[in-house]
């Protein structure tokens, strides 16, 4: 493989150092101290108007966002940026990228813990620092919160969160997960499986009567029948999560344990049915990549299979071409090797970045949305091998083909389940 050669210079060696403090003004939100700027190699990374010579001869850099709402995880902020800041100077090496971007980030306590006003304010700060594009982490009920400021305001926002309900000129998503798409899998694999009574379960939450609606309309469509939905607050107790899970077990006798939901109380099930004594068949959505994170995230949710988004080399299985490539240059460019479905992630909304750059009339808010519609077909480094990236004026959902797929967890490490192959119920059948 030839390595196109290095074009590309940043400000810092790597973000996932770089200290955070309290943001001045707003709440709950924190922002890095460290100016990032990645532009070609020898660009004046200072460029602008100087006091003393008047305006200079270089182009300002084009200012980005990142927010990160994902509430509790401050410690993700920074880390979120090295697989930005290599999707930009991957860009520049290859001479994609002709001028160079200035990245603001802060991580905003959000919603379902935080407060609604204070992501909207930490929005509103990226927007008066003068950011054109703001890429996040994602969670539906902040980008639901955000979604009338961001079309008023014309700035751009790309979510992580699967709701359907993200809409307008200057809404758009690449979805960690996708609650229609999460739930579709999920039927069909049950009704693959035989499993076709089943128990759902999850919290009450707007995004979380999302994936409840979705499941009853798939589960229709794969002959799966819903013995009974039984939706916890975001903290149930002991006793209440028991109580239920033996009223499924002893009263409805289920084929299958389904869970929809953000996450909150997914890591109490395992517990509760030792406690019980019973372990069914258990399928759940995109929480189980709360598990990504490893240590006792990872021992609560052993044994579920659920969506996952990111495959490994020992897998065996084909690779998406873009994933393992990103990984070596990551690792030769950072030093370490962050073998997660968010690092994709996030590499991918910098590869967006840059098109909405290339690809927009005007650098502004409005010009880089008409840029981002222009994108078609492009490389995804997250999926399987058939994912790519797309958007059109009203097509904001980025993700297309098999970028989502079902996993399992044991023993702390995902194993590969099955990908979703659609297919008619004749054709099923026959």
């Amino acid at each position: 493989m030839t390595t196109p050669a290095a074009r590309a210079e940043c400000t810092i060696k790597i973000a996932r150092d770089l200290k955070k403090v309290p943001h001045p003004t707003i709440p709950r939100t924190f922002i890095l101290e460290e100016r990032i700027v990645v532009g070609p190699a020898g660009s004046n990374t200072q460029a602008g108007v100087s006091a003393d010579k008047g305006i200079t001869d270089m182009f300002a850099p084009t200012r980005i966002g990142f927010m990160s709402d994902v509430p509790h995880l401050t410690s993700g902020l920074a880390s979120y940026l090295d697989p930005v800041i290599l999707a930009l100077e991957d860009a520049i090496n290859e001479g994609r990228l002709k001028r160079s971007v200035e990245i603001f980030a802060s991580h905003v306590m959000g919603l379902p813990t935080g407060q609604p006003q204070d992501v909207i304010a930490a929005y509103l700060d990226l927007v008066a620092k003068g950011c054109v594009l703001i890429l996040s982490a994602g969670v539906t009920d902040n980008s639901l919160v955000l979604q009338d400021t961001i079309n008023a305001t014309k700035v751009p926002f790309i979510t992580m969160a699967g709701t359907t309900r993200f809409i307008g000129p200057h809404c758009f998503s690449l979805a960690n997960g996708g609650h229609g798409e999460e739930t579709a899998i999920m039927a069909a694999y049950l009704a693959d499986q035989g499993f076709k009574r089943v128990v759902v379960t999850g919290e009450r939450s707007p995004g979380d009567s999302e994936y409840h609606l979705f499941f009853q309309e798939q589960a229709r469509l794969y002959g799966v029948d819903i013995l009974k939905e039984h939706y916890f607050d975001q903290r149930p107790g002991e006793d209440e999560i028991d109580e239920a899970l033996r009223h499924f077990r002893d009263d409805l006798k289920p084929d299958a344990l389904v869970y929809c939901g953000f996450g909150w109380s997914s890591f109490v099930f395992n517990a509760a049915l030792e406690r019980i004594g019973w372990q069914p068949p258990k399928i759940m959505n995109t929480a189980i990549m709360w598990a990504l994170g490893g240590g006792e995230l990872a021992k609560a949710l052993d044994g579920w299979i659920g969506i996952e988004q990111s495959l490994e080399e020992e897998e065996g299985l084909p690779m998406n071409p873009n994933y393992v490539p990103m990984l070596d240059r990551f690792e030769a460019r950072f030093g370490y090797r962050p073998r997660t479905t968010m690092t994709a992630l996030c590499y991918d909304e910098g590869r967006v970045a840059v098109e909405a750059i290339v690809n927009c009339p005007l650098l502004t808010g409005e010009g880089m949305s008409k840029g981002i519609e222009r994108i078609k077909m492009m490389p995804s480094t997250l999926g399987g091998p058939r994912t790519y990236i797309a958007f059109g004026p009203e097509d904001h959902r980025g993700y297309k083909g098999d970028f989502l797929f079902l996993k399992q967890l044991r023993d702390q490490k995902f194993h590969f389940v099955a990908y979703h192959n659609p297919q008619w119920k004749i054709n099923r059948e026959s």
